[in-house]
């Protein structure tokens, strides 16, 4: 009995580590499925990371790397976690390894303004208004708020116009879980990217 509890729970074991590893495991390629859940596990493994100006690697050690220039920056975090093709306009699915160094062909104003075709507004739409606190109905964890300047994903919703983010918000903070009120802010809109899987 012994003996089949421990090979169960190194079964187990060796399963969880698995899936905690697949992302750093994993080798670059087209995929053809990836959900909003894979995109917030994705992006977990950057808290506590660098942020680097237009950077896109990290290793997941949660130390801040400085000297190796490691850590994304808030556009390339987002390009990697929404597992987009690197190529403008493409609404594929293409993974990336966290250590692979690529920031993708958008910039935060790109996503604000739709990605070329590859993701669109959900609200805001550029008009100069909040999302507001009534957009909660519009958005979901995994979608992103976007201005010029920069862009974070959702990583859970709050209330009262306030959500969680991680976030790449500058060099001086590296990458953090954040609450932020965003969504009511004139200058965000609320963007999605288009061709998400229900589930993979």
């Amino acid at each position: 009995m012994k003996r089949v509890f421990a090979l169960t729970m190194g079964l187990l074991i060796g399963a969880a580590v698995a899936v905690g590893t697949q992302s750093s495991a994993q080798a670059d390629g087209s995929i053809p499925c990836w959900s909003r859940t894979d995109a917030l596990s994705y992006t977990y493994t950057a808290r506590w990371e660098d942020y680097d100006w237009g950077g896109g690697w990290w290793n997941d050690n949660n130390v801040r790397d400085t000297s190796a220039h490691e850590g994304p920056d808030c556009s390339g975090l987002t390009f990697k976690s929404w597992a987009m093709v690197n190529s403008a306009g493409n609404t594929g699915r293409y993974y990336w390894s966290i250590g692979t160094d690529i920031h993708g062909p958008y910039n935060s104003t790109a996503f604000r303004n739709g990605c070329s075709g590859a993701c669109y507004d959900v609200c805001g739409s550029g008009t100069g208004s909040a999302c507001g606190s009534s957009s909660y109905t519009l958005t979901i964890a995994g979608d992103a708020f976007a201005k010029s300047g920069h862009v974070a994903i959702i990583y859970a919703e709050s209330s009262a116009g306030w959500d969680w983010f991680i976030n790449a918000a500058g060099e001086s903070y590296g990458i953090q879980k954040q609450k932020r009120d965003y969504r009511m802010q004139t200058a965000y809109d609320g963007i999605r990217r288009m061709n998400w899987s229900a589930a993979c």
